[in-house]
């Protein structure tokens, strides 16, 4: 039971179904969207760039149409900015933008912590405690794409604990960018301590059905990370 729990927990994270993925059944444009947000996350593409549909096109070996599909897709998700006669430019993130963005999750993680506190069943609990003790476990191994899908997968789970999709789906809007700035910024030298030791604050809240200190522990926790990661970046102005 545990281990189904837990593969639903990871393939809410990857945003599959729990199903065998047959790639031909993607679509083109879809694939394309994966391609670039990973592209976004791992700098390749860089805040503020022009993203030229021809370019795109030759870039990714894909004809006009998805293109212009998956950058309406992105400027959905607030990813990308349309400007009429001139293209699409990847939003430019400024610290305004990660102080912003750091404060809305906040709210919206105390509302879906609430819930998950109420909802929680002792087979999630023990789920919970596994997906923070793999975050501490990729903490320890210093690689970044490790910590960065653990500390996703540990939000995510409670997310989906809490059964509220469209606060879900709000709280990852313009989230990819934040992420591109940790692996362009990294983390400060006591950050990967207090993640964990915030990761365990929330897990002992919700297993004690106490919503309230629940609420207290995530709002700790992303104030935490948005005054570091802000603090990285005024360090390289």
């Amino acid at each position: 039971m545990r281990y189904a729990l837990y593969l639903r927990a990871y393939f809410f994270f990857m945003g599959t179904a729990l199903v065998t993925v047959n790639p031909i059944s993607e679509t083109i444009s879809e694939r394309l969207i994966h391609a670039i947000r990973r592209d976004i996350v791992n700098g390749k593409l860089a805040p503020g760039s022009r993203l030229r549909v021809d370019d795109l096109s030759k870039r990714y070996g894909t004809s006009h149409i998805p293109v212009r599909e998956a950058l309406l897709q992105l400027a959905g998700e607030r990813l990308v900015i349309l400007e009429p006669h001139k293209g699409a430019i990847l939003r430019t993130v400024t610290p305004k933008f990660v102080a912003d963005i750091h404060d809305a999750r906040a709210a919206i993680e105390g509302l879906l912590v609430r819930r998950a506190t109420e909802r929680i069943t002792a087979q999630q609990s023990d789920v919970l405690e596994d997906l923070c003790a793999r975050y501490e476990a990729a903490a320890a191994t210093g690689v970044d794409d490790r910590m960065s899908a653990a500390n996703k997968a540990f939000h995510s789970f409670i997310a989906e604990v809490a059964d509220n999709p469209e606060a879900s789906y709000i709280l990852d809007q313009g989230w990819d960018l934040v992420i591109s700035l940790r692996y362009r910024f990294g983390l400060s030298e006591d950050r990967i301590a207090e993640i964990i030791c915030q990761h365990r604050a929330i897990v002992e809240a919700i297993r004690s059905r106490d919503p309230d200190r629940a609420i207290k522990a995530v709002q700790l926790h992303c104030d935490s990370a948005r005054d570091d990661l802000l603090s990285r970046m005024q360090l390289h102005d």
